[in-house]
């Protein structure tokens, strides 16, 4: 991939001329991290700058292994965690996870929107709290039913519910009073994850697909106002009561469910280690669908020398696979204009920093 002008305004910011040099050389900056490190001009805006720019290090003052980073993240350690193993303040850490994540989306939002499905699928959700148990989150992902690749996701938060002592009402209402919750998030969610199949089944060249979920009502009735999910995609409905094993038409979620539980600090049952920021859990999440999808093995069993990943069975090729890791931890960063081209609606919120807190507050 060619590097561009990083200047917004010039002609050679999004499509930079492949055949002639744009830039040239201009002298030597002396920094304490790199040392004497060259910098080039842009010949039309004259704006200045550096290969670092391009880089997921850019204007940090120390470098971060992002493979090791990532590796701690998807194996159950928390943000101290890693601050204290890479012997660094935690907000280090934070910021490092948030470039991750932008890349992370950059570059497989696109091949993603490339891939024709050639599979059904089943979408479910995952609860879990952020800030305190007064605020239950769900995450909504949208799973291959033969590869157990993650297509999607999106998340939101909702008014906690079952029963409750006096004394939690009481502190319920309290903090009811200042939150914030979007109305009909549950069934906005949904439908996004929808929109996302109704266009890739549109697409794809199978004539019928099979979606499965569990008798959630708001889903059969999402299901059935949408325009475009009919013509192509059948509802299966499975009670969210049967046994989880691979027989269940659920599996695929279940699983993914499962592995969630197992590898990220902050969804495993009786956590300390809870998100504060909703941003922040989708940096994570983002983090760790890429691990899933690109990193793991699809199924590791005894004597086996070559695994396949979830990608490859869901249709991308070793090589595409190859080229997407690589990109991911050591490519150039994308123009924004361009890495949210392929974005979903729930993934520019996402990208901009726009998802809705319960109090309205930064995390610490």
């Amino acid at each position: 991939q060619e590097i561009y002008c990083p200047n917004p305004d010039c002609p050679n910011h999004k499509n930079p001329p492949l055949e002639a040099e744009w830039y040239r050389k201009k002298g030597f900056a002396n920094t304490k991290r790199s040392g004497n490190t060259q910098r080039y001009q842009c010949k039309l805006c004259k704006r200045t700058f550096a290969l670092s720019y391009f880089s997921i290090n850019h204007y940090v003052h120390r470098k971060i292994p992002v493979r090791k980073l990532l590796y701690h993240l998807v194996s159950g350690s928390g943000i101290r965690d890693m601050s204290r193993a890479m012997h660094c303040h935690p907000c280090v850490i934070q910021h490092r996870i948030r470039e991750l994540s932008r890349r992370i989306m950059a570059v497989c939002s696109q091949e993603t929107a490339l891939l024709e499905l050639n599979e059904d699928v089943a979408a479910d959700g995952l609860e879990n709290f952020i800030l305190s148990q007064y605020f239950p989150t769900y995450l909504n992902i949208l799973v291959g039913h033969d590869s157990q690749f993650i297509y999607t996701f999106n998340s939101y938060h909702f008014k906690r519910k079952g029963s409750m002592t006096e004394e939690q009402r009481k502190i319920k209402e309290k903090i009811y009073k200042e939150a914030q919750f979007e109305k009909g998030a549950a069934s906005e969610r949904f439908r996004e994850i929808l929109d996302f199949l109704a266009l890739k089944a549109k697409e794809s060249e199978r004539s019928s697909f099979i979606l499965d979920t569990d008798e959630n009502p708001i889903y059969h009735t999402q299901i059935s106002r949408h325009p475009d999910i009919r013509d192509k995609i059948s509802h299966r409905k499975t009670n969210s009561k049967k046994a989880r094993n691979y027989q269940n038409k659920l599996f695929p979620c279940n699983y993914i469910d499962r592995q969630i539980r197992k590898d990220l600090a902050e969804y495993i049952r009786e956590t300390v280690q809870f998100g504060r920021d909703m941003n922040n859990c989708m940096d994570r999440f983002t983090c760790y669908s890429f691990w899933h999808n690109f990193c793991k093995p699809f199924r590791i069993n005894p004597g086996k020398e070559k695994y396949k990943y979830h990608a490859q069975v869901a249709g991308f090729t070793i090589r595409s696979i190859t080229e997407i890791v690589s990109e991911v931890f050591s490519g150039i960063r994308k123009q924004d204009d361009v890495a949210c081209e392929y974005l979903t609606d729930f993934q520019r919120r996402h990208w901009e920093r726009n998802l809705i807190n319960p109090l309205a507050r930064k995390a610490v």
